[in-house]
């Protein structure tokens, strides 16, 4: 009887595992990309501490200023790469294919787009 017993369980589980396998198989489908979070986070965080905003004179680049410090953000390849008051650099997103910066006057729009197709966004920001 513990032996019926034993197989009938054994025999449920094993009838579950399929279903479990393909649930876990379509969660690897799922990818994100997290270093365009984190670029959002942080341009957003940059432009509400500061209190100007620029393009750069190349058009390459865009500038947050406040009293103390100038962030900038600029395309170099396929990366992203923030600086300081000018001097060093971190790179904040990968794979970015357009970083296309307008400048109509009363505000600065900038569209990022990755090579995956996978972000495609544009910013506002009020000079």
């Amino acid at each position: 009887m513990e032996a019926l017993a034993a197989l009938s369980v054994a025999a449920l589980i094993m009838s579950a595992m399929p279903a479990a396998i393909s649930y876990f198989e379509t969660l690897d489908e799922y990818t994100h990309d997290f270093e365009a979070d984190f670029f959002v986070l942080d341009i957003t965080d940059v432009y509400n501490e500061n209190n100007k905003t620029a393009v750069s004179s190349t058009g390459f680049s865009i500038n947050f200023e406040n009293d103390k410090r100038t962030v900038s953000y600029r395309k170099s390849g396929d990366r992203i790469i923030r600086s300081v008051d000018g001097s060093g650099f971190v790179t904040v997103m990968f794979g970015v294919e357009n970083f296309n910066i307008k400048d109509s006057g009363k505000e600065v729009n900038l569209t990022v787009e990755t090579e995956n197709g996978d972000f495609n966004e544009t910013f506002t920001f009020k000079k």
